[in-house]
């Protein structure tokens, strides 16, 4: 079985196929996230900018309403979630030591569709000036910030995005969904998802790897 998407990340516009492997690298992810949402999301139209970002084994949260808050309910070893979520008038802060070069204090990653952009963290690839220049011209930064000020924060709650929920050994193997609330605060989709590391015919579901709960 092969995947067939188009070549994001490289930037070419033919088509590539990436076979099955046995361990997936972000990217690939990243690449069949982005495919999917231009191609069939209708939250495409709506945004100019849209940030991704990449949970690497999903957490779900419960609210104990004795204790008014919320707990770590559920870890999903097997389940890895890539978020598409539009920019609308969010921008990304930054400090001084944002530099070409450097890498972890702005996102470094990004690809330009029909316009427009994706851009997302990635702390091994270091920030370029064709990046910073990119992400300059989109106007998705703020004025630099000073050591020691905090950014604030604007949340629309009624903004929606795309969650991609993937078996972490198969990257043709999602659900999307698209609403307003934030990932690891509602169920998950159920994915059958092969045991990593097990014989072919064993399936894990997204069953938890353990569940607990705190005091």
């Amino acid at each position: 079985m092969i995947i067939i998407i188009s070549c994001l990340l490289s930037g070419c516009k033919s088509l590539i196929v990436i076979p099955q492997k046995e361990a997936y690298q972000t990217e690939d992810f990243i690449n069949v996230v982005i495919s999917d949402f231009v191609a069939k999301c209708s939250l495409f139209k709506k945004d100019s900018v849209f940030e991704v970002s990449v949970e690497d084994t999903l957490v779900k949260l419960s609210f104990q309403s004795e204790q008014s808050r919320w707990v770590l309910d559920t870890v999903y070893q097997n389940i890895l979630v890539v978020d598409i979520c539009g920019m609308e008038d969010d921008k990304e802060w930054y400090y001084p030591d944002a530099v070409i070069g450097s890498k972890g204090k702005l996102p470094s990653r990004y690809v330009i569709i029909e316009g427009k952009l994706f851009f997302w963290d990635d702390d091994n690839y270091p920030l370029t000036e064709e990046a910073l220049s990119v992400f300059k011209r989109y106007n998705i930064l703020t004025e630099m910030l000073e050591e020691g000020m905090i950014p604030e924060f604007t949340i629309n709650d009624a903004a929606k995005a795309a969650h991609y929920y993937f078996c972490r050994g198969d990257a043709s193997n999602y659900k999307r969904v698209v609403t307003n609330i934030a990932t690891g605060y509602y169920d998950p989709p159920k994915l059958k998802c092969k045991c990593i590391g097990s014989s072919i015919n064993k399936l894990c579901n997204n069953y938890p790897k353990y569940t607990r709960k705190l005091d």
